[in-house]
């Protein structure tokens, strides 16, 4: 299936299967160089909404001949009460750590995702060697991730393996999210005040959100974090 490098390629064709895409203007435009690594980490990507998303963003991070990172990040709007997806994939030379997963935005036990989660494990199971060595993130982070996630620290010669859960993952949560009706009232009132409460988890420890912070300082890099990740 190719390098886990090119996982965007993959996410990208099957998203526009289905839905129609729209650039979003960034704050801050894509490319980017960290003054504070004297320009040698650099930052690019893609970031879409649509009528269905709120963000689609693919991320990627390079410092030369040493680290690349793929970060997948999909959100629906709020009134469609959904998860999002998020995919990470952190590539030093032949190693990698990959973290893929389906889960509620400050959910409290609102919801019962029980039957999404039991299909998300049987994908899961399909591919035993992802499961062999934990890549798990440490911290209060870890809160948000959902019991069916993946996350593992693989070699070069599993990028299949994880392509393919990450592929079978992405288009269990587009079937999700073209059969699922906006919701109104209270109920949407609800669902704006849980995730309030997950942006302030995914502020203050989320380790992209922290990763940025080091690229671009406190304020400048949270402010940029939110408007890529959450139109904010």
């Amino acid at each position: 299936m190719g390098s886990l490098r090119d996982i965007q390629t993959v996410a990208l064709s099957e998203i526009k299967k289905r839905f129609s895409l729209n650039p979003v203007r960034l704050k801050y435009p894509f490319p980017e160089r960290s003054k504070r690594t004297l320009g040698l980490v650099r930052v690019d990507g893609e970031v879409y909404s649509s009528e269905q998303f709120s963000r689609v963003v693919m991320m990627k991070i390079d410092l030369p001949f040493y680290l690349s990172v793929r970060s997948t990040f999909l959100r629906p709007r709020i009134e469609l009460d959904l998860p999002v997806f998020t995919g990470e994939i952190v590539i030093t030379g032949k190693k990698r750590m990959v973290m893929v997963d389906i889960h509620r935005a400050g959910d409290e036990g609102q919801h019962d995702d029980s039957a999404l989660f039991d299909r998300m494990i049987q994908i899961r199971d399909r591919y035993p060697s992802l499961l062999k060595k934990s890549g798990a993130v440490q911290g209060e982070i870890q809160s948000v991730f959902s019991r069916a996630a993946v996350q593992a620290r693989i070699t070069e010669e599993q990028d299949d393996d994880a392509t393919g859960v990450f592929r079978e993952y992405l288009n269990v949560f587009l079937d999700l999210t073209q059969k699922t009706t906006p919701l109104s009232g209270e109920a949407l009132d609800k669902a704006k005040n849980a995730f309030e409460k997950y942006l302030k988890t995914v502020v203050d420890h989320d380790p992209g959100v922290k990763g940025y912070k080091v690229l671009f300082g406190k304020e400048s890099g949270v402010t940029r974090a939110l408007d890529i990740f959450f139109d904010r």
